[in-house]
């Protein structure tokens, strides 16, 4: 019995040294621990601080700009930001601003994923559209009312390079003389200028509205002389063009109606 129990107590010595022996370390192995790197954030609150405005909008699997007229303007101040869209007087939605790597966008509980961000530019996707912001120092519809119109309106039409008037065009001042206009005139709220052909035409999409109710069409649009035609499949007008210098483009008939209009 006592041999049988020493032979006993012998395997369980054994066992328990083979097993110590296969959980000690060969010598020159090393164990490698790969640590997870977390997402580093791509851009800063700080490069967003300020005015930025819609200016180009690509819908979801495509390549071809669209025209639209609810302009997406955003301003952004510290760790908060107003959003709202153009067709409004006042900011539309007030909240958080946060960035969250490597380049997810909040901003009051809407979400963009940055594409790319420099000064100037700023392209955020929503899944639904890619949106191209442009910096603003003011937006349009803050300067209604306290921009001092010309005293003499422009006496000349003057011929204009239509290379000038690539990009989108919003109407922040009409001066129209008594009668010029009515509850029926299609006004024109802004002017968007897509692309410019070799032969000098170009295209683009134009927000008209009348009695508040707008509406965005495709468009042509040609100058000669000082003349500025723009056409859509149902109208076209005829103004003079009294300055486009790339910063501001003035248009319309002295004594009637005059546009003014601002990137």
């Amino acid at each position: 019995m006592y041999f049988k129990l020493f032979l006993l107590v012998l395997f369980i010595a054994g066992y328990s040294l083979n097993t110590t022996a296969q959980k000690v370390k060969r010598k020159g192995v090393t164990i490698n621990q790969v640590k997870k790197k977390e997402p580093v954030a791509l851009y800063t609150l700080s490069q967003l601080e300020g005015r930025w405005q819609e200016v180009k909008r690509i819908p979801a699997g495509s390549k071809e700009e669209t025209g639209f007229t609810d302009t997406l303007l955003m301003k952004f101040y510290e760790n908060k930001v107003e959003l709202k869209d153009a067709t409004s007087m006042r900011m539309a939605m007030n909240g958080v601003a946060q960035i969250d790597a490597p380049n997810s966008l909040t901003a009051a509980g809407d979400t963009y994923s940055i594409r790319s961000l420099d000064n100037s530019r700023l392209v955020i996707d929503d899944g639904e559209f890619t949106r191209e912001m442009q910096k603003k120092d003011q937006f349009y519809f803050e300067t209604v009312g306290k921009i001092k119109l010309e005293k003499d309106t422009f006496p000349h039409p003057e011929s204009i390079d239509i290379n000038k008037l690539k990009g989108k065009w919003l109407v922040y001042a009409r001066k129209a003389e008594p009668g010029a206009t009515n509850a029926q005139t299609q006004l024109i709220r802004s002017l968007d200028i897509v692309s410019i052909s070799d032969d000098g035409i170009a295209f683009g999409q134009v927000v008209i509205y009348t009695s508040d109710i707008s509406r965005s069409v495709p468009c042509q649009l040609v100058t000669k002389d000082g003349i500025v035609k723009i056409i859509t499949d149902k109208d076209t007008w005829n103004f003079y063009a009294y300055k486009a210098d790339g910063k501001e483009f003035v248009f319309g008939e002295t004594g009637k109606l005059v546009y003014y209009s601002k990137h």
